[in-house]
């Protein structure tokens, strides 16, 4: 077993991630992915035949290349924290771990890098008239850059001296890839709990002082829980952040029924991935303690979930109205959006949750 160790363990964390993914990528959410990625190209296309071709927008473009390497550039080791202690005896099977994980990670990363600057190639092209040659030379070097990062943080993250790897650093290694899970369950975890996932709690001091500026915030009994653990929690602040700036990104590209359809679609994604804050209180003792009717539940969660969508429906409108002509069909485009969001909040939203406490009292009822 030791001697494949790193094929045990790297097969062990795919089959884990392979349980998650089918709670990822449900019925539902292919379609809006599928639905997106046609906008995405269709928005990409519609850039293609506007972009100017100045210094600006070429110096932009270098720079987009080169912000590119510091994406996917964590290497994964596969290490664990009691391994050090395991392998104390001899850590050479230990280090060989770590090398063939690195490695791995060096491959993975390249390629990622690849498929990203392969991305970008129309705009190298428009932009810079590059031929196939200089395209394939340019993927190249930023495939082995992004090599070179990945083996470099690693050499760094292991090394107790960086000149000489006689020793290595296990706690920082294992420490790292705690880190590296923690990234991806935390994805994980906007769908479905992730058992055992340690979130991340980061306090926000400007937005702390607005807590009590929400509405109902002092009347609902369970509203200042939602509120404090979404500022709190980066996964669902970056979850609002990320849906915002996607709609940001769509709106200047897009119009029409098209436009309204993605922002809609962006808008349910929003609520779909944010549902779980509504059940993440249900094993804390003062939750059995003290017992809270759905029907308040329901009610906190719509005082909570509101005002997020209507503020992100109002910075999309204000870019609307900049970008776009407003007339009858942006009206109503408008109108039917914020209808489609009342929906969601309190038709959606509310069978969920009451599906979500449904199972936990059948749950209790079999134990």
């Amino acid at each position: 077993m030791i001697s494949t160790l790193f094929k045990n363990r790297w097969s062990q964390q795919w089959r884990e991630f392979a349980r998650y993914l089918k709670y990822v990528f449900n019925d539902h959410a292919v379609i809006a992915f599928f639905f997106l990625f046609g906008a995405l190209l269709f928005a990409y296309q519609q850039l293609l035949q506007i972009i100017p071709i100045v210094w600006w927008t070429q110096g932009g473009l270098l720079l987009i290349l080169f912000l590119t390497l510091l994406l996917f550039k964590t290497p994964a080791s596969f290490v664990k924290s009691a391994d050090a202690v395991f392998f104390l005896g001899d850590e050479a099977p230990l280090r060989r771990l770590w090398q063939q994980a690195t490695i791995y990670s060096m491959l993975i990363n390249g390629t990622i890098q690849g498929l990203l600057i392969i991305i970008f190639w129309p705009l190298l092209v428009k932009l810079f008239d590059f031929n196939f040659f200089i395209l394939l030379l340019i993927t190249i070097f930023m495939i082995i850059a992004k090599m070179m990062l990945t083996y470099v943080q690693a050499r760094q993250t292991a090394a107790f001296n960086t000149d000489h790897l006689t020793l290595i650093n296990w706690t920082a290694v294992s420490e790292l890839e705690n880190q590296r899970l923690a990234t991806i369950y935390a994805f994980f975890n906007l769908f479905i709990d992730v058992p055992g996932l340690q979130s991340t709690i980061k306090p926000h001091p400007y937005l702390e002082r607005l807590r009590s500026l929400w509405p109902n915030y002092h009347k609902d009994t369970l509203l200042p829980i939602y509120v404090t653990t979404f500022i709190r929690k980066s996964e669902y602040l970056n979850l609002w952040a990320r849906m915002l700036i996607f709609g940001l990104l769509l709106i200047p590209f897009t119009n029409g029924y098209l436009l309204y359809g993605l922002l809609a679609l962006l808008q349910y994604l929003f609520i779909a991935q944010i549902l779980p804050l509504a059940g993440s209180y249900r094993r804390l003792v003062f939750d059995t303690v003290i017992p809270i009717a759905l029907s308040n539940r329901q009610k906190a969660f719509h005082s909570f979930l509101l005002p997020l969508s209507l503020m992100m429906l109002g910075i999309w409108f204000i870019l609307i109205v900049i970008t776009h002509n407003f007339d009858i069909n942006q009206g109503i485009g408008m109108l039917s959006l914020v209808i489609f969001t009342f929906l969601l909040v309190f038709l959606y939203s509310d069978r969920i949750i009451a599906n979500m406490f449904k199972r936990r009292i059948k749950h209790a009822s079999t134990k």
